[in-house]
């Protein structure tokens, strides 16, 4: 189980260095387009969400935030930091989707939203045990 949790992240940490380096590549070349990621497919609602978000500073963030985490999963040390990091986005992403974007519009769009969101929850859920005695040591100091 151990060598599956270990492929696993590596995976994820290959899909978050590949968005974090076409989408800051893009927004610092062309900066933000919705067409080019197919946003104009959604609703309205999904649309205005996903657009103040990457037309703001968060857009840069997120990118940012994403090639972090994605050297991070890649060290021996620090992979479980960046697991954690990333555990919001992970939340806000799969629930934009499940929320807002039920059915799907954009196959491709929602299912690498599943698969970021899914992998950061499995890889979490397996490590639950480490979760727990952070959790029990901030408490106690």
């Amino acid at each position: 189980m151990k060598r599956t949790m270990i492929i696993l992240r590596y995976i994820f940490a290959a899909i978050l260095l590949l968005f974090g380096t076409i989408g800051t590549y893009t927004m610092l070349t062309e900066a933000y387009n919705p067409a080019s990621e197919g946003i104009l497919l959604f609703g309205k609602t999904f649309r205005d969400l996903h657009d103040a978000i990457m037309m703001s500073y968060l857009g840069v963030f997120v990118r940012l935030a994403q090639l972090l985490v994605g050297v991070l999963l890649l060290t021996k040390k620090y992979w479980w930091i960046g697991l954690l990091f990333y555990l919001p986005f992970a939340v806000n992403i799969f629930l934009i989707h499940i929320v807002h974007d039920m059915p799907p519009v954009h196959p491709g769009f929602f299912a690498s939203g599943m698969v970021v969101s899914i992998l950061n929850f499995i890889l979490v859920f397996y490590e639950k045990d480490r979760l727990k005695n952070l959790l029990i040591t901030a408490k106690t100091t």
